[in-house]
């Protein structure tokens, strides 16, 4: 389990579609203590038996995209990885089923394979009609090319992408404008309450301050620190309150899961340049998309094999 990729898969509303593990950080502390395993019922173990609960833990990745081991995110990022609990899970059930540490670690990598990687649709020159009504939008909206990003507040490879979308709408200030689109994946257990609450800001002018907070803060994503947040920004919190419980956004969120489906999404984040797919988002790859689209525009044919259906609904 040491293979680092770059998106978390997963259906919208079924079945997990996720990932090889990520490489483990190895600047970030080991876990001593198995009262840091968080969720984990250790009762009815020995000594012996949780100092190698947290050896198999500590030596093997979680592959939520957080670069830290089982242990790690059990102690670090409790309420925004809910796969590290399955793992720990795993391993203190075969422990318990008296198996040794060698059959314990193969029971752990035998879960971990289940979690397989979804590839990316081969729809090279294809390119999709995405409404984006409503959603929010940043940059001028006379830009000729638009960035349409589907994302998950809690997902971690979402949360490092914001510094190179910055990065891209600060190279091309006139010609870029970026959609946030909602598609908070199953497995992260407060993304559904964060995309709601960015659209409770949006519905008042505040979504991108709200967008800013959460993915700096995409680790401590939780229902007490959402309301916080919220006042932070200068909403109502009563109001908020009442919009989540009424479930006045979930159609919204259903919305931009369908848009993402008929476009193909499986996993966050995914992004989409005028219509066609990024598969390389490094800076370098957004620009390439970015320059061949205005190169296409000025010789008035598009950048993708494909013509471009007329875009669906204005961003706002």
């Amino acid at each position: 389990m040491t293979v680092r990729h770059t998106m978390a898969f997963v259906a919208f509303a079924g079945a997990l579609l996720v990932i090889p593990a990520p490489a483990a950080a190895a600047d970030t502390p080991a876990v001593t203590d198995v009262a840091d395993i968080k969720e984990i019922d250790f009762t009815g173990l020995t000594e012996g038996q949780k100092k190698m609960a947290l050896r198999v833990m500590n030596a093997n990745a979680c592959n939520c995209g957080c670069s830290k081991t089982v242990a790690q995110c059990r102690r670090d990022m409790p309420n925004s990885c809910r796969r590290s609990l399955i793992f720990a899970r795993t391993v203190v059930d075969a422990i318990r089923e008296g198996k040794d540490e060698a059959a314990v670690t193969k029971v752990l990598e035998a879960k971990a394979a289940t979690f397989v990687e979804a590839k990316m649709p081969d729809d090279t020159g294809m390119i999709y009609n995405i409404d984006v009504t409503n959603s929010p939008m940043r940059g001028p909206k006379t830009a000729t090319v638009r960035l349409v990003e589907f994302s998950d507040f809690q997902c971690p490879y979402c949360a490092e992408l914001q510094k190179t979308l910055d990065q891209v709408l600060k190279a091309f200030p006139k010609d870029v404008q970026l959609v946030y689109k909602q598609y908070p994946l199953n497995i992260h257990p407060y993304a559904r309450q964060a995309a709601a609450a960015a659209l409770f800001a949006n519905s008042q002018g505040k979504f991108w301050e709200l967008h800013d907070r959460l993915f700096q803060n995409f680790t401590s994503i939780n229902d007490q620190n959402l309301r916080k947040w919220v006042g932070e920004v200068g909403l109502n919190q009563t109001d908020f309150d009442r919009a989540l419980q009424t479930g006045k956004f979930e159609p919204v969120i259903q919305k931009d899961a369908a848009d993402g489906a008929s476009a193909k999404v499986l996993g966050t984040p995914t992004i989409f340049v005028n219509g066609r797919r990024v598969q390389d988002r490094s800076f370098e790859g957004f620009k390439k998309m970015i320059q061949e689209e205005l190169a296409g525009q000025k010789s008035d044919e598009p950048a993708g094999a494909a013509k471009r259906p007329a875009a669906a609904g204005a961003a706002h």
